[in-house]
């Protein structure tokens, strides 16, 4: 043991507050000989002290030794003493100011190697460097190169710390370096079917999504973005057990889009629901230890806890047939309004309207139909003198009245205007309607869709619709496992690119890419249970996704054609489609999905050379977008990769084997969209790849 180890391990055992150089009683130079090797052990968060307590108190004496101190971080091999001494090191504005270029360095250098031969420590120091960019303390172009060339193939202890670590990048600088936003969101992306990060980086692209639509400048956006928002959180929430924090923002969500479409009732169910989150969320966290750089977004969930009472509140109120304190409920409609424009998740920007855009028209909307209300609200601000504890906010009662009166005067304007077919002067406003009262809807079914169906119906009826695209969307995310939900998110979202991906084309084609995703992940896990081949004499039964054994025949495409087959017959579309075989007997194996005259065909083949995307798509593309000529421009394709399993040292994972592939034929104007699988036949089993 050196004899600054030796001096800081008895320092260690006495009772002192702060451990600095001078109690040390070495000189510096002995002290700036040993202490890059003993800063890279276990006693480098007792170094951490001294080396703050130094910056601190401007002790030069100690200067070469302060600043040889982040070399050590590069040779650290304990997590334990790398993060307690990142946070010693950044719990002081003047270290971190005065060292920051140096340990910025430190924490970046040998990163990528660092990730596969220790995934912990890397994690903590990218953690760092971030958190380092993310104060000031230095540039951030640093962290932003190493962001952007980071890749989602590394070991899953980096990675399920990662989205962590994105997530906070894109809270300072989501708004900022669209450049570095998009990367951060592509890894995040990826992440989201990776089985170690998934939850979590659902979470962090819902945060995001929260952002864009408090950033977004109109309300079909805000709305939009809002509901995408909603939809993550609830993945997520649904994903995990506990996870308090994707319950408490979906929540948060509902409430909003429920008073923006005026179901009150949904508001306070969602607002009780977050409280009583955040109360179970804070009684767990009691007395364990919180990264400081982590209590803003726990100040931001008692924030939006504030904005759904708030809103609570107002709906109440908005729904009363009487007041009986008139000025009381002025008070929380107007604090209600307000709120909209203070409240924000991390990152941020309320120049905007955003979040405004949804809540301000319902309460407009509401002050509108009740025209009682709305006589007190004028009469409030003609005399606001006369409120009991002369608080009253006039400016916000001036500002709502001004855009009511606004509001009544373009509708009586565009009700005396004869509307041509060039255009429709209310449009904006029939859209504002469907954002604000259907946004699942639209997300669902399109906006076109969504005009027509809303165009002769009232908001009541508008409402239940909705209510029902939204209790779907709940049951989907309910009803399957973390890699599903993001990877058919993904597709869905592939799809929605296509203009004819609408209406009953929509409802049909995802009901049945949910069926070939849970058949493809059901077939991926290679049990003991036995999958029959054809069985025919000669040729006994078999699991056709195994290696064949001595004897035994090479599996065919209608070994997977029978499978399918009989996994659709037997799934929840098995009363509503049919399902058919074709040509079986000239030896063709693929099925055929009728829902109704809709029809779309799942084009089967095995390939036994190459099992990449270039492969099957440049092999077999086109004879699957052939048979959609006639119908719905969308297929499927399911290949049985019979490639050599011990060559390609393993499988595919279920995200990184399907996708739309899209074919154009030369001439064509209109693109055919394939929902592409590959099943891993061939298959060895694990342990043979450790001999």
């Amino acid at each position: 043991m050196t004899l600054l180890a030796e001096r800081l391990t008895q320092l260690s055992e006495t009772r002192i507050d702060v451990v600095t150089f001078d109690a040390l009683g070495l000189d510096p130079e002995q002290v700036q000989d040993e202490i890059v090797d003993v800063a890279a052990g276990p006693l480098a968060p007792l170094i951490a002290e001294a080396v703050v307590h130094a910056v601190n108190t401007g002790d030069s004496t100690w200067r070469r030794v302060v600043e040889l101190f982040p070399r050590s971080f590069t040779q650290q091999r304990s997590l334990l003493a790398l993060s307690s001494s990142i946070e010693t090191i950044l719990g002081s504005s003047a270290a971190t100011e005065s060292l920051g270029k140096m340990l910025n360095a430190a924490l970046l250098d040998g990163l990528q190697e660092t990730i596969s031969s220790g995934p912990l420590l890397a994690a903590a120091r990218l953690e760092g460097a971030v958190r380092l960019a993310v104060s000031k303390a230095v540039h951030p172009y640093h962290v932003w190169g190493v962001l952007q060339e980071l890749k989602v193939d590394g070991p899953d202890d980096f990675l399920e710390r990662l989205p962590r670590i994105l997530g906070l990048a894109l809270d300072c600088w989501a708004q900022t370096d669209t450049t570095v936003a998009t990367a951060v969101r592509n890894l995040l992306k990826q992440l989201a079917t990776d089985e170690a990060a998934d939850v979590d980086a659902m979470f962090e692209l819902g945060c995001d999504r929260l952002r864009a639509s408090f950033a977004a400048a109109t309300l079909a956006e805000s709305s939009t973005h809002l509901n995408e928002a909603r939809q993550l959180f609830a993945a997520a929430e649904a994903a995990e057990e506990c996870r308090d924090d994707a319950a408490a923002y979906h929540a948060a969500c509902d409430a909003i889009l429920a008073f923006a479409a005026g179901n009150y009732a949904q508001v306070s169910e969602a607002a009780e629901k977050l409280e009583t989150v955040l109360e179970r969320r804070a009684a767990w966290l009691w007395g364990t230890h919180q990264q400081a750089w982590l209590l803003p977004r726990r100040s931001v969930e008692l924030a939006w806890n504030g904005l759904l009472l708030q809103l609570q509140a107002a709906s109440s109120i908005l729904t009363a047939d009487v007041w009986m304190t008139p000025w009381s409920a002025l008070d929380a409609v107007l604090a209600a309004y307000r709120s909209s424009r203070t409240v924000q998740p991390l990152g941020a920007d309320i120049a905007t309207p955003g979040l405004a855009a949804l809540i301000e028209p319902a309460v407009e909307d509401t002050l509108i139909r009740r025209e009682s209300f709305l006589n007190i609200l004028r009469h409030a601000a003609g005399n606001p003198e006369t409120h009991p504890q002369r608080l009253f906010d006039a400016d916000t009662a001036a500002t709502i009245l001004s855009r009511i009166e606004s509001r009544q005067t373009n509708s009586q304007r565009n009700e005396s205007t004869v509307i041509s077919d060039e255009g429709d002067p209310g449009g904006a406003s029939v859209d504002d309607r469907l954002y604000r009262l259907a946004p699942n809807l639209i997300r669902q079914a399109g906006l076109d869709f969504a005009r027509r169906l809303a165009a002769d119906i009232d908001d009541t009826r508008l409402a239940t619709i909705e209510g029902l695209a939204h209790d779907s969307d709940i049951a989907r995310l309910r009803a399957t496992d973390p890699i599903i939900v993001p990877l058919l998110d993904s597709l869905v979202t592939s799809l929605c690119g296509h203009p004819d991906f609408i209406g009953e084309v929509r409802h049909t084609f995802s009901a049945l890419v949910v069926q070939t995703l849970l058949f493809l992940k059901s077939r991926g896990d290679l049990t003991r249970t036995t999958l029959f081949g054809k069985g025919k004499k000669g040729d006994p039964p078999y699991d056709y996704r195994r290696k064949p054994e001595n004897g035994q025949r090479q599996a065919l495409e209608d070994d997977l054609q029978r499978d399918f087959h009989g996994w659709l017959q037997a799934g929840p579309l098995h009363n509503v489609v049919r399902v058919e075989p074709v040509d079986l007997a000239m030896g063709r194996a693929d099925v055929m999905i009728h829902f109704g005259s809709l029809r779309y065909l799942i084009e089967i083949k095995k390939d036994s050379t190459d099992n990449s995307r270039e492969h099957i798509e440049g092999t077999y593309l086109a004879q699957a977008a052939e048979y959609s000529n006639t119908n719905a421009p969308f297929g499927q394709l399911l290949v049985l990769d019979l490639t050599d399993k011990k060559a390609s040292t393993g499988t595919l994972r279920l995200n990184e084997a399907t996708w739309i592939a899209k074919h154009r034929p030369t001439g064509a104007r209109e693109d055919r969209y394939v929902l592409t699988g590959i099943l891993a036949g061939n298959r060895i089993t694990p342990s043979t790849y450790s001999k």
